[in-house]
């Protein structure tokens, strides 16, 4: 296996990662990853919570992951994989890039809970379109404490977010929740995108979920997965409405704006 030419600073093919003025206002930056398949977010989720750490940032345990997909995106992560995952240098993100590759779920629903084991993030807090509402308690490898709490209304998601007592979150967009009805290599027969109206029901910066959210991101990831949106031409309309909903053509925040 190659490793990258700058091992400590590199990142996984096929995303594109930008440094942007943090939500808050506060003078700081942030940085958005566009990722194509979702479980690359574990490789910025895993490079920001040590960031935070290093710089002695990091305002809480390990900072909340906020989700917004279609799918749940909660596989359990295998006895042989958490051995590994222990086992990982988190100094070489080249190593972390190619394991994320080449060891991760292959449909991309493991990453959450394999960065729950390695306590890169705290509590989970999904906003969903499949199954029903759940909550459930999980542990890391040192025994802390997660709660993973699953909403599929938007109203509830953002009642409970409002009411929790975040410091830090990492805020995640699969741009696959905006899919009425179930798609990959079949489709369902009412399979179509969200319009633009519908999107920005749920991504406004106006609603009391997003002035919760905002201020407190320490990170951004935006899974493109074209395989379940219907095609690259889907998942780019999706993402041009949620990129103006949140920024404005010179890439600062609307809310700030």
């Amino acid at each position: 296996m190659y490793e990258n030419v700058d091992p400590e600073n590199c990142h996984p093919p096929g995303t594109f990662c930008e440094e942007l003025t943090h939500p808050a206002g506060n003078g700081q930056t942030i940085e958005k990853a566009v990722i194509m398949e979702h479980r690359f977010a574990f490789f910025y989720w895993l490079k920001w919570a040590n960031s935070l750490t290093d710089n002695g940032t990091l305002v809480q345990a390990a900072p909340t992951l906020v989700t917004i997909d279609w799918h749940r995106d909660l596989a359990p992560t295998p006895e042989q994989q958490q051995k590994k995952l222990l086992e990982l240098d988190q100094s070489n993100l080249s190593d972390v890039a190619n394991y994320v590759w080449a060891q991760f779920d292959q449909t991309n629903d493991g990453h959450i809970f394999c960065a729950i084991w390695l306590n890169l993030i705290g509590d989970v807090v999904l906003l969903k379109n499949s199954a029903e509402e759940m909550h459930e308690t999980v542990y890391d490898h040192e025994e802390n404490k997660h709660e993973v709490h699953e909403f599929r209304s938007p109203e509830r998601f953002q009642d409970f977010l409002i009411a929790r007592d975040d410091k830090s979150i990492f805020f995640d967009i699969d741009l696959d929740y905006f899919i009425h009805g179930k798609g990959k290599r079949y489709y369902s027969d009412n399979f179509k995108r969200y319009s633009e109206e519908e999107i920005k029901e749920i991504i406004d910066p106006a609603l009391p979920v997003f002035q919760h959210i905002l201020p407190k991101i320490d990170g951004m990831t935006l899974a493109q997965e074209p395989g379940y949106c219907g095609g690259i031409t889907n998942s780019c309309k999706i993402m041009e409405v949620i990129h103006k909903q949140l920024f404005d053509n010179d890439r600062n925040w609307q809310h700030l704006s």
